[in-house]
């Protein structure tokens, strides 16, 4: 038996009454619609001269981030001779993509930490997905300790290598990423780092490499109060190229030729020569041990 279908004006009321009843539960229901997210609340870790801005549920990131800081901070305060005059602030973004909203950052570029100098602030990307937090922190707190120190007036070269030493980087890792680079691309020269420094890619990879490299041999092959000297020269009143020349005794285009030289003498291999040796030292030590108790097993399967 069939029943009877229902006419047109009964299934118009019946759509109508269940459109009413959708848009009574959406109105109702504040779950029902979709609701922006509230982004965490700022929260802020004060240490010795530094304050650490983060994100709640980033304490731990935030302790650590002190202690690199904390860690920078004596670094540089010794080898540039002077106390920080200020205290810095560091911003902790979770993930890169809130880093790049919140300085502004263009899609490709794979920056990670921002320093304003002007403002003893810093902003760096949390999230490890690029770089460490530790050593990102500590470059970032060098760049500013070095603009509090002389101001603007260092070149970029000087001031990212500078930064990359005080962060702990290995220059020996330097070395190498300019050697895996030097077969596919020219090393820049300072002139050319100092009305540009590359922000992405393969070359600000070798750019940085080539910065942090040349600095570090630069201190290495200077008296040991030579940039404490540079500073005192620079907060007198003297240029940066005035002020290395009487704080090294050599001017950029000396040291840079200089570097260059050392560079391609090989010198590069030795950090691996040390580290081989170390571990040739360690090998034979173990193996002594094994053979002597090899030898001590021996007598005790001995009969008397």
């Amino acid at each position: 038996m069939s029943g009877q279908r229902p006419s047109h004006g009964e299934a118009s009321c019946r759509r109508g009454r269940v459109a009413a009843g959708l848009l009574l539960l959406w109105l109702v229901l504040p779950s029902a619609r979709a609701a922006p997210t509230a982004e965490p609340e700022w929260h802020t870790l004060t240490r010795p001269g530094v304050r650490i801005r983060y994100r709640a549920g980033q304490a731990a990131v935030a302790d650590r981030a002190a202690a690199a800081a904390a860690e920078a901070i004596t670094r540089a305060g010794r080898e540039l001779g002077i106390a920080p005059e200020r205290a810095i602030t560091v911003v902790l973004h979770p993930t890169h993509r809130d880093f790049g909203r919140a300085v502004g950052l263009g899609r490709r570029e794979l920056v990670v930490g921002i320093a304003a100098g002007a403002h003893d602030v810093a902003h760096v990307d949390a999230s490890g997905a690029i770089a460490g937090l530790p050593r990102l922190v500590a470059h970032e707190v060098a760049h500013l300790l070095l603009s509090q120190a002389v101001g603007a007036g260092v070149p970029r070269w000087f001031d990212e290598g500078y930064a990359e030493h005080v962060s702990g980087s290995p220059e020996w890792a330097a070395r190498e990423r300019l050697a895996e680079g030097s077969g596919t691309r020219r090393l820049f020269r300072l002139a050319e780092l100092e009305q540009h420094f590359p922000r992405a890619g393969e070359e600000a990879a070798i750019a940085y490499a080539q910065a942090h490299s040349l600095v570090a041999y630069l201190l290495k092959q200077s008296p040991p109060e030579a940039l404490a000297h540079l500073v005192r020269q620079m907060r007198a009143g003297k240029a940066f190229p005035e002020a290395l020349v009487a704080a090294t005794g050599r001017d950029a285009a000396q040291w840079e030729a200089a570097w260059r030289r050392d560079l391609h003498g090989g010198s590069r291999w030795q950090p691996w020569i040390l580290f081989a040796a170390g571990a040739s030292g360690i090998t034979m030590a173990l193996l002594c041990l094994l053979a002597f108790r090899a030898m001590q097993k021996r007598k005790e399967c001995l009969p008397d």
